[in-house]
């Protein structure tokens, strides 16, 4: 069986990159990461530019 994890954010970094933290924790992966983005402005692409190569799985960000 296979998933895909669908991650909704908007100016919050911090609780994003907890939550990107708790994946790489857990002990059955998703097969990907969808975050998508609600027009964040803080710094939350540069968050996830810097951790998608530690991520055991493809994320895929949609900013709209």
């Amino acid at each position: 069986m296979t998933a895909t994890l669908i991650i909704t954010t908007f100016n919050w970094k911090e609780a994003l990159e907890l939550v990107l933290l708790s994946i790489k924790q857990q002990s059955l992966m998703p097969c990907k990461v969808i975050i998508a983005d609600d027009g964040s402005r803080d710094d939350t692409r540069e968050l996830i530019d810097r951790m998608i190569p530690e991520m055991p799985v493809p994320i895929r960000h949609l900013w709209h």
